[in-house]
């Protein structure tokens, strides 16, 4: 059994899907806190003819202090959902992939629904879907696992009965590599690099939200994520 852990993200890139590839079940940490300050939780970049274009989701913070992924809701919903759709529109309108994602996207978006978790869940799963990947996403909550760092890695790969993981490349110095081998885990880095693929508004841009593969490129997109993914043993 392999298994990787992402923090649920809002329309993550390409890497998040890199990994999911290599993988048999993805566990969402939905119970651990939200970051002060920066976050890709509830922001990513899509691309306009300006270059890259920030899309966050704003987030009811107020008297809220800390708070889980999974309590997260999101403000004036109804206001950003509108905004949201009409960029995408504006972005990617001559996509030939269009106007289904965007009916997709469109009627997960719009629910009434303000929490976070459950919109970010089905977008993932429309890409999943799209990219006809079939590795399961599991809640971190519904395995009634807590902890921090890689402690709270190893309790969760050994609650699977996994005995590997794919980890992101960036998170080489952060993780604690003995407390896996100590569980008799096998450890892997991806490392994700996106190869170049047509799009929309002038130059090539690296590092952007699937969508925007989605729509340049549609399910062939899965074939540009399959390219750009490395894995590495642990050194």
């Amino acid at each position: 059994m392999i298994v990787s852990f992402n923090q649920p993200f809002f329309i993550p890139w390409g890497g998040f899907f890199g990994r999911l590839l290599h993988s048999d079940t993805m566990i969402l940490l939905d119970a651990t806190q939200l970051s002060r300050g920066f976050s890709y939780v509830n922001r990513n970049r899509i691309k306009g003819p300006a270059g890259e274009v920030w899309i966050t989701v704003p987030l009811k913070k107020k008297g809220r202090g800390n708070q889980l992924i999974k309590d997260l809701e999101i403000f004036e919903k109804e206001k950003w959902a509108f905004d949201f759709l009409e960029t995408l529109r504006h972005f990617y309108g001559k996509s030939l992939y269009f106007d289904e994602i965007y009916g997709e996207i469109k009627a997960i978006i719009e629910k009434k629904d303000d929490s976070f978790l459950q919109m970010t869940l089905e977008l993932l799963e429309m890409c999943r879907k799209i990219l006809d990947i079939k590795t399961p996403f599991v809640l971190q909550s519904n395995l009634g696992i807590e902890g921090k760092g890689t402690e709270l890695l190893v309790k969760l790969a050994q609650t699977l009965n996994a005995d590997e993981v794919v980890l992101p490349y960036f998170s080489k110095k952060a993780i604690d590599l003995t407390l896996f081998s100590q569980a008799k885990i096998k450890v892997w880095f991806a490392r994700y690099s996106s190869p170049q693929y047509p799009q929309f508004w002038g130059p090539y841009l690296r590092k952007l939200s699937i969508l925007d593969l989605l729509f340049c490129c549609g399910p062939d997109g899965r074939a540009v994520i399959e390219k750009g993914t490395r894995l590495s043993k642990r050194d």
